[in-house]
C-alpha cells in the first residue's frame, strides 16, 4: 500500500493520478477533468473560469461542436467545484513556487518545492518518465502569428511545451512528479529526450506539410519554428502539376465532370455558392443535367449543400461505405468540421466500379485527411485517368495537420494505405484535391519520401507515448461513445455504446467504469472488454432519464496497459 509522503503541509500521494496537496487542497497543473480530484483545488488564475463555468461550456458545446474548426479540448470539467486559491507564475506560497509552463494546455503551470533536501517539480502532463507524453493530439491549437485556426495547428503547442521543459530544466529540480506513473529521477536527461523526440516528429511533419502549397514558404517556416523552436528543414519538392482538362469545371472546392452527352457528375457540394453557380453554368449551356454527386468525406465544406443540390437537380448521391454512417448520422460523432445536414445516398464498396456515360468510376477507401474518407478513380474512354483524393494531398505533401481527424500511422493504415492505393493504380493518374486548382502527380521519389517520413513518425510516436502503441498518441477517438449525443425524455431509456480500439498487436483487456450524471440512472451495462489485436470492442449500456437537466455529461474511466484513465471520454446527455 502506498502511503502519503509528508513534507510540512505538503502531501504527495502516488496513485493512478499522482497528486500534490496543501492543507487538503490539491495543486492543479492543468484544468483537465481527468486530473481533477474531488474537493477543493488550487489552480492557475487563468483557469478558474474553466471550473466555475463548467456547466456553461457544455450547454454551448452541444451546438458549437458542429462546424468546429477551433479544436478545443473537451477534457474539461463537467461541474463546478470549490477553488481554495488561484495562483500565477511567479507566486510563492507555503514554500511552493509557481511557474507558468504552457504546453499540456495553454495555461498550464508547474509547482516547485523542496522535500527531504531535494528539489521537486510537480509538472503534471508536461513530461512523463523516459521522455514521454500521454498523447500528441492534446497539443493541437491555433497559431495567432500566422492566423491559423486550431484545425490546421498540428501540435501547435509543442513549441510552448519545449520552452516550458527548458524552463523546468533551468530550475534544476532533482525529481519531477508527473500526473501519471513513476516519478522522474533524471530530469535533465528525460527533458532532453522528450525535446529531441518532439523536434524529430515535427521535422518529419513539416517535411511533407500540405499547407506549404496553400500558404507558402514564409508561413511554413513560421509555423515550423513556433512548433519546433527551430526552423524546419529539407521539405519535399513540389510535385508535377497540370491544368484541369476542359471537361472538368472547378466550382469553389467542388469539381463538375461533364460528359460529351452534356450530363454532369459533381464532386462534393459544400461550397456556399454551389447552387447558384450550377444554375449559372446550366443556363450558359456548360452542362445539360446533373446526374450524380460523389461525396469524398464528411467535412462540412464538402457536405453542407449535398442534399439541397441533389434535390434541386434530382441527382443521385454516392459515397464509399467507409463514410456511410458519419454522413448519414453526423450528430452521432465527435469529430472536427461536422455538418448539421445529414446525407442519404448509395453506399459503394471498396473498389466497386460502375459505368457512367463514357467514364468508369471506382469507389475507393482513402483514409487520408481523415479516417472517414473515400476516393474516386475516374477512367475516361480516351485514356484520361483522374483520382479524386478529397482533401488528402497537395503538391507539397499530406493534409494530416489536424490530429483530431484520426490519422492512423501503421502500415496499411492512413496515409500509408493511400500511397499504396496510388502506387497500385499506376503512375498515369492525375490527382485532384478540390482545394487545389491544378491537377498534380507524385512520382516514385516523392512517394518514397512521404513513405519514409510516415515511417519516421510511426517510430517516434511509439517512443513518445506512455501507452502501448503509436496510434494512441494521435487517435483521440480510440475510446468513444456512440452516439455522442443521447436524448431522452423524463422516465425514458436510451441505449449507448462505448467503442474501444485495440491498436496494439496483442490482445488487450480493458475495464470500464461508467460515470453517470445526476438524474440519470445506469439500468444495465457491460464493463469488461477482451479485445483482439488491431480490433474494436463495443460495450453497451442502457440509461434511464430520471428527471434530467437540459444537458449533462456521461464519462467513462478506462483501465488498460497499467493505466487508469479517469473520465477519459464523454457523451452529451440531453433532455428531450
Amino acid at each position: 500500500m502506498l502511503l502519503p509522503l509528508l513534507v510540512a503541509q505538503i502531501v504527495v500521494t502516488p496513485g493512478p493520478i499522482n497528486t500534490v496537496s496543501i492543507d487538503s487542497a490539491a495543486l492543479i497543473t492543468s484544468v483537465r477533468r481527468d486530473l481533477l480530484p474531488s474537493g477543493p483545488v488550487i489552480v492557475a488564475e487563468a483557469d478558474a473560469k474553466r471550473i466555475t463555468d463548467a456547466a456553461k461550456f457544455w450547454s454551448l458545446f452541444r451546438q458549437t461542436r458542429f462546424h468546429d474548426y477551433a479544436q478545443i479540448s473537451t477534457r474539461v470539467p463537467i461541474a463546478p467545484q470549490p477553488i481554495k486559491r488561484t495562483v500565477k507564475g511567479g507566486d510563492v506560497f507555503s514554500g511552493v513556487e509557481v511557474i507558468d509552463t504552457p504546453g499540456p494546455t495553454a495555461t498550464s503551470v508547474s509547482y516547485l518545492f523542496t522535500r527531504q533536501g531535494k528539489r521537486h517539480a510537480f509538472t503534471g502532463d508536461l513530461i512523463y518518465k523516459d521522455g514521454k507524453l500521454l498523447d500528441i493530439y492534446s497539443l493541437q491549437d491555433a497559431i495567432p502569428e500566422t492566423k491559423t485556426r486550431g484545425y490546421h495547428g498540428f501540435a501547435a503547442r509543442a513549441g510552448q511545451l519545449i520552452e516550458s521543459l527548458r524552463k523546468i530544466k533551468a530550475a534544476r529540480p532533482d525529481v519531477l512528479i508527473p500526473s501519471r506513473g513513476p516519478f522522474v529521477t533524471d530530469p535533465a536527461k528525460d527533458i532532453d529526450t522528450l525535446i529531441a523526440r518532439l523536434q524529430k516528429l515535427l521535422q518529419s511533419h513539416f517535411a511533407t506539410d500540405a499547407l506549404r502549397w496553400y500558404w507558402g514558404e514564409e508561413s511554413w517556416q513560421t509555423r515550423g519554428k513556433l512548433a519546433m523552436t527551430k526552423l524546419p528543414e529539407s521539405p519535399m519538392e513540389m510535385s508535377a502539376q497540370r491544368d484541369l482538362p476542359e471537361w472538368i469545371i472547378p466550382i469553389g472546392n467542388s469539381r463538375l465532370v461533364v460528359s460529351t452527352t452534356g450530363a454532369a457528375f459533381l464532386m462534393d457540394a459544400g461550397y456556399p455558392q454551389i447552387i447558384e453557380k450550377l444554375d449559372e453554368l446550366k443556363a450558359q449551356g456548360r452542362f445539360r443535367n446533373l446526374e450524380g454527386i460523389w461525396v469524398t468525406h464528411y467535412h462540412d465544406d464538402h457536405t453542407d449543400h449535398v442534399a439541397k443540390v441533389a434535390k434541386r437537380h434530382d441527382a443521385k448521391v454516392y459515397f464509399n461505405d467507409s463514410i456511410k454512417d458519419i454522413v448519414e448520422r453526423p450528430a452521432n460523432y465527435r469529430m472536427p468540421c461536422l455538418t448539421t445536414n445529414p446525407i442519404s445516398g448509395e453506399s459503394m464498396r471498396k473498389e466497386q466500379s460502375w459505368q457512367w456515360r463514357e467514364f468508369k468510376l471506382t469507389s475507393l477507401f482513402f483514409p487520408g485527411q481523415t479516417l472517414y474518407h473515400g476516393g474516386l478513380a475516374l477512367d475516361r474512354e480516351d485514356g484520361s485517368k483522374i483520382l479524386f483524393v478529397g482533401d488528402s494531398f497537395t503538391p507539397s505533401g499530406t493534409d494530416d495537420y489536424c490530429l483530431q481527424n484520426r490519422n492512423l500511422v501503421h502500415a496499411n493504415q492512413g496515409y500509408r494505405y493511400c500511397l499504396d492505393v496510388i502506387e497500385q493504380l499506376g503512375g498515369n493518374y492525375w490527382l485532384i484535391n478540390q482545394h487545389v486548382l491544378p491537377m498534380f502527380k507524385f512520382d516514385e521519389a516523392r512517394i518514397d519520401r512521404m513513405r519514409s517520413e510516415l515511417t519516421i513518425r510511426e517510430r517516434v510516436l511509439a517512443d513518445l507515448t506512455i501507452l502501448p502503441d503509436a496510434n494512441y498518441a494521435v487517435d483521440e477517438g480510440w475510446a468513444r461513445f456512440y452516439p455522442y449525443s443521447v436524448k431522452a425524455a423524463k422516465s425514458q431509456t436510451a441505449a449507448i455504446e462505448l467503442r474501444l480500439e485495440n491498436h496494439t498487436g496483442e490482445r488487450q483487456t480493458l475495464r470500464v467504469k461508467w460515470n453517470v450524471p445526476r438524474w440519470w440512472r445506469l439500468e444495465k451495462s457491460q464493463s469488461l472488454a477482451d479485445v483482439a489485436p488491431r480490433s474494436q470492442a463495443v460495450l453497451t449500456a442502457t440509461l434511464r432519464a430520471i428527471d434530467p437537466d437540459e444537458v449533462a455529461v456521461l464519462t467513462a474511466d478506462i483501465q488498460f496497459a497499467g493505466y487508469d484513465l479517469r473520465a477519459f471520454t464523454e457523451a452529451i446527455l440531453e433532455r428531450e
